[in-house]
């Protein structure tokens, strides 16, 4: 149970913050994966932790986030860290998911990939997938997490 949910919040609100900057930044070194992964796997954590024991708003726990669903690509064998050589991003479908099953698919990642490319070159979003065999890949539009990050935020503290 969460008695104080303020600690949470003010993590969760910084995480947020640093995740929109790296929207914005040019210069990418192996460290700034290593910080952007880290950020999406704490923030999901947090996340998911206020929605499961604080009482959050039913339209929170609710909401549907908008993602893009690849399948894997069945003339290839699935290979962990390598979408592009098990999936075929070519062709996807549109979809929602919870904030609880988003959650569940960063926590427990086994696929974990930066997408680039829609605001010029810039960091956009991640492919994550927490069963490579048994699940889609799936696209996360970054600013969609921070803004469901925010909101928590807002409620929260």
């Amino acid at each position: 149970m969460v008695h104080d949910p303020t600690p949470w919040g003010v993590e969760l609100a910084k995480v947020a913050e640093r995740l929109q900057a790296k929207t914005k930044q040019t210069r990418w070194t192996d460290r700034t994966d290593v910080l952007v992964e880290r950020d999406f796997i704490v923030g999901a954590y947090v996340v998911r932790k206020l929605l499961c024991y604080h009482p959050a708003s039913q339209e929170l726990r609710n909401r549907r986030i908008p993602i893009r669903r690849f399948d894997p690509d069945a003339r290839l064998p699935i290979v962990p860290g390598d979408i592009g050589a098990s999936y075929n991003l070519a062709l996807s479908r549109r979809d929602t998911i919870t904030p609880a099953e988003l959650c569940h698919q960063i926590v427990n990642n086994t696929v974990f990939a930066f997408y680039c490319g829609e605001t010029a070159d810039l960091f956009d979003g991640v492919y994550v997938a927490s069963d490579c065999e048994e699940e889609n890949v799936i696209l996360v539009i970054a600013s969609d997490f921070i803004a469901l990050c925010d909101d928590i935020v807002m409620e929260i503290i």
